[in-house]
């Protein structure tokens, strides 16, 4: 009997480790054919699932099945490192900030000690040159630190620099500096790492350096701020010691308006890319403001159960890590949808079909 078992539990391991059959895996492009393409979506990741199993996960899930999978509730936010092939997603449905560990073949959650804020409303995630993870705390205005392990280090109240209601976090690596979004006093206010009073930026208003309702932030390889409002429906540029130098954008319906942005990132070409949770999409503009292309449309995966490659369901992150990934947040769809950037650097390197 032993034997029957261990040869049935050798041919299972022999079974997950066989090379895969090769599939022509179909392409999605952003322009598409016969245009150039500049993005090519890549994934989706929703839950554990769809991160890719070792051989020896393969044979257990083989012997005794998949666990129940742990899926995403409802993400607001994602930070890619592609250092630790690792990205970072804030989940306000779990209160949790969830962990794909793409190199450790995993999915986590940050844990909190007894004693530390908890993540009640985890609306973002960044990451300093030391790996260090800070998770920005809306109800307690806190930024909660973790060392490069996971570990929680410390906590940063927001209030004791006049943050009460904070909305998005960015870091600025060069300088060692955080800046963070208030909804209150509709300023960005920057600090230290250890969370020491720098200076602010803008205030409440419709003049040019002003804000209404600041949601996103994003740096650019010069180490302009690129701030997006969300109530005055534009993207707002500063330079790095906070100087007003230009915005761009209106509401509207027609191609390159925005209706509601949610959040905004940059790519190593300082294009800037601008995610509009009520038009589904992510309008991509130079760095002049000038419309260069739209990316996405609605669809609602979650219902029909189809990948639907592009389709978005109120996106409402995004990322774009150093090696020109995009990860976008598809609030409704509960997913993370991953796209590559085809740089000018790229294309000539890797020319696409």
């Amino acid at each position: 009997m032993l034997r029957i078992v261990a040869v049935l539990m050798f041919t299972l391991l022999l079974a997950a480790c066989a090379a895969p059959q090769k599939t022509t895996k179909e392409r999605y492009f952003w322009p598409p054919p016969p245009d150039v393409a500049r993005i090519e979506w890549l994934k989706a990741y929703s839950s554990q699932l769809d991160i890719e199993k070792t051989p020896s996960q393969l044979f257990w899930a083989a012997i005794a099945g998949d666990d129940a999978p742990r899926s995403l509730l409802k993400p607001v936010e994602v930070k890619s490192v592609p250092e630790m092939n690792k990205f970072f997603v804030s989940d306000i449905g779990r209160a949790a900030v969830i962990v794909f560990d793409l190199a450790g073949h995993e999915l986590r959650t940050l844990q909190i000690p007894e004693g530390a804020p908890l993540l009640h409303l985890p609306l973002s995630v960044a990451v300093d040159n030391d790996g260090f993870i800070y998770a920005l705390e809306r109800r307690s205005a806190s930024v909660l630190v973790f060392d490069k392990y996971e570990k929680y280090q410390k906590s940063i109240s927001l209030k004791s620099v006049s943050v009460m209601s904070p909305t998005s976090m960015v870091i600025d690596k060069k300088k060692r500096q955080l800046y963070v979004s208030d909804a209150a006093t509709r300023k960005v206010i920057v600090t230290d790492l250890q969370g020491v009073f720098v200076r602010s930026i803008g205030g409440s208003g419709d003049a040019d350096g002003q804000f209404n309702l600041p949601v996103a932030m994003a740096l650019n390889s010069k180490g302009h701020l690129i701030v997006a409002d969300a109530f005055s429906a534009n993207i707002q540029v500063f330079d790095d010691a906070g100087g007003y130098l230009t915005q761009f954008g209106h509401r509207g319906d027609s191609p390159g308006d925005f209706q509601l942005i949610k959040s905004l990132a940059i790519d190593s070409s300082d294009n800037i890319y601008v995610v509009d949770g009520r038009a589904h999409n992510i309008t991509i503009f130079n760095e002049q403001g000038e419309l260069l292309l739209i990316l996405g449309g609605f669809y609602a995966s979650a219902e029909t159960g189809k990948v639907a490659p592009g389709g978005f369901s109120v996106p409402i992150g995004i990322d774009i890590d150093s090696t020109d990934k995009i990860y976008v947040v598809d609030q409704m769809n509960t997913r993370v949808q991953v796209f590559q950037y085809f740089s000018e650097e790229y294309l000539r390197r890797f020319p696409q079909p």
